[in-house]
């Protein structure tokens, strides 16, 4: 199968709510999961919301990487998208998982822009996992 991107939905729970909270912390540790993808990072933008949550997107060369934060539940969804075979998404969604201290982790993995014929494009789910429990390191 010929796809332009993989795209990994991720859903991170029982995440450390200070952390969801933190913006730099959210920022820093966006930036790290792209340099972990081996991703070319152009841009980012994040804000935190009242009371809680953080809100933000790292462009990529290759696409992008974004999160939502939901503190008072700790929930983190957050997307993993990358174009082309340089970069590894599943490796930036097992860093994100360790660096907020989820508990568990349910993942998504699409293939994106697959030619259906006649200047169409669709998407195809390769991959699926339900809920993992995470070891959390001491």
């Amino acid at each position: 199968m010929n796809a332009l991107g993989t795209h990994i939905v991720c859903e991170l729970s029982g995440c450390d709510a200070e952390k969801l909270s933190d913006i730099d912390v959210v920022r820093a540790m966006m930036v790290e999961a792209a340099k972990v993808a081996k991703a070319t990072i152009m841009e980012s933008a994040f804000h935190r919301f009242q009371p809680h949550g953080v809100s933000g997107v790292v462009v990529i060369a290759e696409s992008h990487l974004a999160i939502h934060t939901w503190p008072e539940t700790g929930y983190a969804a957050m997307d993993f998208y990358t174009c082309g075979d340089a970069t590894n998404p599943w490796a930036a969604c097992e860093y994100a998982s360790k660096a907020l201290d989820a508990k568990s982790m349910r993942t998504t993995e699409i293939k994106r822009g697959i030619e259906a014929g006649d200047s169409e494009f669709t998407h195809v789910v390769t991959h699926e996992e339900p809920a993992r429990e995470l070891s959390v390191s001491a």
